[in-house]
């Protein structure tokens, strides 16, 4: 019995030790992930100085006069205005696909509360293809729809209330706002909540509420 004894206490304390070593293990492995491994973070491409979303752009000149001029429509081109969204907690996310024959020129313009040009941009877009554009960079290692062509970061920052592109013959654009609070980073595999965009040739109607009339 007392040989039964003995063995027993001796299996009891080497399952006691064998549970001790794989409790260790498990905490070392956390504390210190094997090479070549690296917790899952949220990077982006780089944001280039001065596009801060709360930083005047630059070139701005606060004391300029208020011209309260928006964009001159270009003859055979369709003018729309969008509201975009630039925050520390959201992003814009453009679509643009050329179904024309031939390359065209897209412009895109950002406009102050006030009418004031704060944002501008010409964007080559070739024939039959597409772009994205964003006004947050974008997750490092996007899926491969995100990766190629690799989206245009568009920093409209706070400044900008309202927008307008300058659409020619065969282009088209969606889009929509997206929220990435605490991030500034646009995360195409993460669901980060979007709401779509409208698109108007009336800026006025932008910052009206869509109001359905009763049967």
């Amino acid at each position: 019995m007392k040989k039964i004894g003995l063995i027993l206490i001796g299996m009891v304390a080497g399952i006691v030790s064998l549970l001790i070593l794989i409790w260790g293990g498990q905490t070392n492995a956390l504390a210190n992930p094997p090479t070549g491994l690296s917790p899952a973070v949220v990077t982006g491409t780089p944001t280039p100085a001065g596009w801060e979303d709360e930083q005047t752009p630059a070139g701005i000149d606060a004391s300029s006069p208020r011209l309260n001029v928006l964009a001159t429509p270009v003859p055979g081109e369709s003018l729309v205005y969008f509201v975009p969204s630039d925050s520390d907690a959201t992003a814009t996310v453009l679509y643009l696909y050329n179904t024309d024959t031939v390359a065209h020129i897209v412009a895109l313009r950002g406009y102050s509360y006030d009418g004031v040009l704060v944002y501008s941009l010409n964007i080559n877009i070739g024939a039959a293809s597409f772009l994205r554009l964003s006004s947050d960079s974008i997750a490092s290692a996007p899926p491969p729809s995100w990766a190629t062509p690799a989206p245009i970061i568009t920093n409209f920052t706070d400044f900008t209330y309202l927008a307008s592109l300058s659409l020619p013959k065969g282009v088209n654009v969606e889009g929509y706002t997206v929220f990435n609070p605490g991030t500034g980073v646009v995360d195409p595999r993460a669901d980060q909540g979007a709401i779509p965009l409208r698109f108007s040739s009336d800026p006025a109607a932008l910052f009206m509420p869509l109001v359905k009339k009763s049967p």
